[in-house]
């Protein structure tokens, strides 16, 4: 039902106009404003082309008023996806996988993560659970290095020519900035990975808890930074003075190059922590589970070679006596496999290519 309705809809926009000339939307609904690659690669169209722009941003984050929100949300989608002759986007997005598009819309995913630690789109053990097939209709697919092309292909069901390792656009930003020292309290930025399921946000929520509760143990002062998925609801927790708990994916990156240890779970944003190298630690208390639930592209503890807990308590442990020994050549040649290009150009390579496609 909801297949054809939207179907319907995106037949009804395209006939009562079709694409317009130049047109370019850049749409996404994981936050309420372009972030990341997208957020990059936009200031390229607007600095270098005379392109006729369009934004669409809506914050889809599985709430009652968010779930009636996406209902129209979403007919505003498929109306500016008809009229665009290319509609770049940088997650999952529900309203173009229920239509049958016309190829005269190109469809470009500029996926907000990089790397392929974890299995993601169609490769997850739940993709055949879908109703209506995800990560479909894709035109052109834009990744940060060579060897993640099978994971893309596989989660994308796109062919591999058309999965481009240009380096993404954000990468751009981030090369562009250098570690920072800083006074004051050494400085934790933890990351844990959004869970799916019907206990996922309260598991995350209890990983974060168990965090918190633990670094009470450092005698030294920390400052304590947690960066929530936008999927998930903040908590109204009071917290200690020292602890801030925030979903920004654009302060995670002003963070980064002032942060001392980064920890996570299994979230990408550990390869892009890596540039900075220093520390990364994993807090895994549920490895067996996820990767029963979830799984990888790669032997994980060993590809990113960082030490691993399933305590909170042994983490900070951890942070507390033996941070300072920590041997980093893991996180240098992380950093080796995950920027094979460093010249600050991968938004300008996405361009000329999209360019030529207009």
């Amino acid at each position: 039902m909801l297949r054809a309705g939207f179907n319907g809809l995106y037949q009804l926009f395209y006939w009562l106009g079709g694409p317009k000339q130049h047109r370019v939307t850049f749409a996404t609904m994981r936050s309420p404003e372009l972030t990341d690659n997208l957020k990059v690669l936009h200031a390229k169209f607007v600095q270098d082309s005379d392109m006729d722009l369009k934004v669409f941003c809506y914050h889809y984050d599985r709430t009652l008023k968010s779930k009636i929100g996406f209902l129209l949300a979403s007919v505003q989608a498929l109306r500016l996806l008809a009229r665009s002759e290319m509609f770049i986007i940088d997650d999952y997005f529900f309203p173009l996988y229920a239509i049958n598009k016309h190829p005269n819309n190109q469809v470009v995913q500029l996926w907000h993560a990089i790397g392929s630690l974890k299995h993601f789109g169609l490769s997850l053990p739940t993709a055949d659970d879908s109703v209506i097939k995800p990560h479909t209709n894709y035109d052109w697919v834009f990744i940060n290095s060579e060897v993640d092309k099978p994971a893309y292909v596989a989660a994308f069901d796109i062919q591999p020519d058309h999965v481009l390792a240009t380096g993404e656009p954000m990468m751009d930003t981030l090369m562009a900035q250098h570690p920072e020292p800083h006074a004051g309290a050494k400085r934790l930025l933890y990351s844990p990975t959004y869970r799916p399921d019907a206990n996922g946000e309260a598991q995350v929520l209890h990983y974060i808890h168990e965090l918190i509760t633990a670094s009470e143990q450092l005698k030294q002062p920390w400052e304590i930074y947690v960066s929530l998925h936008p999927y998930l609801s903040l908590p109204e927790w009071q917290l200690p003075k020292n602890v801030h708990i925030f979903q920004d994916a654009t302060r995670v990156k002003q963070l980064m190059p002032t942060i001392d240890v980064f920890v996570t779970d299994y979230s990408s944003l550990s390869l892009n922590f890596s540039y900075f190298e220093r520390p990364i630690l994993l807090f895994t208390p549920d490895y067996e589970q996820y990767m029963a639930k979830n799984g990888f592209y790669v032997d994980y503890y060993h590809y990113l070679g960082a030490p691993h807990f399933d305590e909170a308590g042994a983490l900070i442990s951890f942070i507390a006596h033996d941070l300072d020994q920590l041997d980093l050549s893991y996180v240098h040649e992380l950093k080796q496999k995950t920027f094979p290009h460093q010249d600050g150009h991968n938004a300008q390579r996405v361009f000329q290519f999209l360019m030529k496609q207009l």
